[in-house]
């Protein structure tokens, strides 16, 4: 086993050199993502043996991915949230942590208004959620900027609780352990101080409300900074995802504390230049209506003679207007397969408004 981790590591070193030489082979070009990334890995994980369990190997071969990007597009990326947060957890999944610099921004609109004055080369933002839907902050702010969806990364984002052993000692054991139940796993604690961002303690309420009466719960700035406390003090943990915690050297005592109905976000990579083709796409789009009796129908009728597939539509109110409403959807297929293009050319005729957000792997 010691000699396949030494050739895993040699192996690793050659892709790291190889990815840093298409590195300079687009030196002179504008940095597009490698849009078969996510194909590759599941053609990958679909030749595997299967002794290794499959979604660890896609999480696997997921960070390797993620690393050499680092090396052979080294670019500025503008993510939503504070750094440890879920953004930042979405933006290391795809551009890993090393070359690439990942830069925090408190909003979708201030990421993307980095990528629209060419402070960074595309931003991570929160784009839907598995209990609203998506976003229309974020969706209002693309529709105002000549950017494009180049990729969309789901992230299931745990928060864990951590501590500089990876228990909470022993003290609190017999005084915790008929209250909260085997949540917590064999050995309970002396924590007299829980860190975290009021973002992250809110996802993780009821967990915290059965320790409140023996912790102190102190609210800070991020996740970082809470992981940094805790590495620092006795008696000290903290509400944190997993690779922050790592970079302190804390270790988890409790796995994925967060309340069971907590939503699941896909974030979408925009950037100034749409994505090529796959063998497998979806294309995003946003349109009104005309006020008008059957006008939802007709549009939709328009991708239903073109045999195009509509996997999803929302509907969401319209900024500054007196009661009317966007739609958004989303379509099988890229942008440029000639049924889209002749579609969208006919519902720009019939519509208020209509606006291309990008196509992107459909995963």
């Amino acid at each position: 086993m010691a000699r396949l981790d030494a050739r895993i590591v040699t192996i690793l070193d050659e892709r790291a050199r190889l990815a840093r030489q298409v590195r300079e082979l687009r030196r002179n070009q504008a940095p597009a993502l490698p849009v078969g990334d996510h194909a590759a890995i599941r053609e990958l994980v679909e030749r595997s043996s299967g002794d290794m369990p499959k979604d660890a190997l896609r999480d696997v071969l997921g960070a390797v991915f993620a690393a050499g990007l680092a090396l052979e597009l080294p670019v500025k990326v503008a993510f939503v949230g504070p750094e440890g947060g879920a953004g930042h957890a979405a933006a290391r999944s795809r551009f890993g942590s090393g070359e690439s610099m990942l830069v925090p921004a408190d909003s979708a609109v201030d990421a993307l208004e980095e990528v629209s004055r060419k402070r960074a080369e595309f931003a991570v933002v929160p784009f839907e959620t598995s209990t609203e839907g998506p976003l229309q902050p974020t969706i209002q702010a693309l529709m105002t900027r000549d950017l494009r969806i180049a990729e969309m990364v789901d992230n299931d984002f745990a928060l864990h609780l951590v501590s500089r052993t990876g228990t909470l000692g022993p003290t609190l054991g017999p005084t915790l352990g008929p209250t909260l139940g085997p949540t917590l796993g064999p050995t309970l604690g002396e924590v007299s101080k829980l860190y975290g961002t009021a973002a992250d303690h809110a996802l993780c309420r009821r967990f915290i409300e059965r320790l409140a009466s023996h912790v102190a719960v102190v609210p800070v700035a991020s996740p970082r900074l809470a992981c940094e406390l805790a590495a620092g003090e006795s008696g000290a943990a903290a509400i944190a995802g997993e690779a922050v915690a790592a970079s302190f050297g804390l270790e988890i005592a409790t796995r994925d504390v967060r309340d069971a109905e907590s939503a699941r976000v896909r974030y979408a990579i925009a950037g100034t230049r749409p994505s090529a083709r796959t063998t497998d796409e979806a294309t995003s789009f946003v349109f009104s209506v005309q006020d008008a009796p059957g006008s939802l129908l007709d549009v939709l009728r328009v991708f239903a003679d073109r045999g195009i597939r509509l996997t999803k539509i929302h509907s969401h109110p319209s900024d500054g207007s007196n009661w009317s409403y966007l739609f958004y959807a989303e379509a099988s297929g890229h942008f440029t397969d000639r049924s889209l293009v002749t579609a969208f050319e006919e519902i720009k005729r019939m519509t208020r408004l209509f606006k291309l957000l990008g196509s992107y792997p459909a995963r």
